[in-house]
């Protein structure tokens, strides 16, 4: 009697792992996928965040109630010592990418504050 696997025990064992990754990959690039979608949206938060700290220090920037706007930058929230270059790491990079929200390895575009008529409303982008 031998002792050691047959080729069909291998070839089944072989499968039964292939199974499971055809199973479990897609599983966790979804994951994956909605960590870092989570985790942009959370830095995208904080910057938002931080320029209504950055405006309720430089309040003379407002923009009037009669109209017009004001764009607060990452670099001018990072000048007052209101984000780090920790805080603004992008989650999504992509080195090549032509995608929006891939392209840059830190957050660089700005926040514009507007008056909608009964309240500021702070906004995320290019600006």
């Amino acid at each position: 009697m031998k002792n050691g696997f047959t080729l069909i025990e291998l070839i089944m064992v072989i499968l039964i792992l292939g199974i499971i990754a055809l199973i479990t990959v897609p599983t966790v690039n979804s994951v994956i996928k909605d960590s870092r979608e989570k985790s942009y949206n959370n830095q995208v938060d904080l910057i938002t965040d931080t320029a209504r700290t950055y405006m309720s220090d430089h309040s003379e920037n407002l923009p009037s109630q009669s109209g017009g706007e004001f764009c607060v930058t990452v670099a001018m929230m990072q000048k007052d010592g209101l984000l780090s270059k920790d805080d603004i790491v992008n989650p999504n990079y992509k080195e090549g990418s032509s995608e929006p929200t891939e392209k840059d390895e830190y957050f660089n575009d700005g926040v514009l504050v507007t008056w909608n008529g009964n309240k500021y409303t702070y906004t995320y982008g290019d600006c």
